[in-house]
């Protein structure tokens, strides 16, 4: 078994993890009412869709709107991150400089992979476009970021070490 697939598909499933738990949060409070029951967003499934793009299953402009949706969530969980640290700090005495390195490295560093692929969609659909102005040819599909365990393995080694430097050294 290789390896490297073994350890894209795991960074896929947590890439994948804040867009599935916003969205059952999400269709909890929809299912309430009739018309919430009708919208799309209701009725869209945003992890399939995720893990198409993930897989190279889709157009780039849908894999630029589907992975900034990703980063959006992990920027959220990054925030939530550091309000829960001051909780953690206030109720149980919970270091908050070690509640804060965990959630400005860890959360960013796959916040900044679904950035990456959200910008590497949105150049993949510009070009597209200047291509169709020039021969008619078919859409391509989008190529995801291959070995994508990297950026998040080396974003968060590199976030943690400024982050211990600037809380525990300085």
């Amino acid at each position: 078994m290789d390896t490297r697939n073994v350890l894209d598909r795991y960074v896929g499933t947590i890439e994948a993890a804040p867009v599935a738990l916003g969205q059952i949060l999400y269709r909890s409070v929809l299912k309430n009412s009739d018309k919430g029951k009708k919208s799309p967003s209701f009725q869209a499934d945003l992890t399939a869709w995720l893990r198409q793009a993930q897989r190279g299953e889709c157009g780039p402009e849908e894999a630029c709107d589907i992975f900034s949706l990703a980063a959006a969530h992990w920027a959220f969980l990054a925030g939530l991150g550091i309000v829960s640290g001051m909780l953690l700090d206030y109720l149980f005495g919970v270091s908050f400089d070690a509640a804060l390195t965990f959630s400005l490295s860890v959360f960013p560093a796959f916040g900044l992979l679904s950035a990456a692929d959200a910008v590497r969609a949105r150049s993949a659909r510009v070009a597209a476009e200047q291509r169709s102005g020039r021969r008619n040819k078919g859409s391509r599909k989008y190529r995801p970021i291959n070995r994508r365990w990297i950026i998040p393995g080396t974003a968060s080694v590199l976030l943690s070490a400024v982050w211990f430097v600037v809380f525990f050294a300085g």
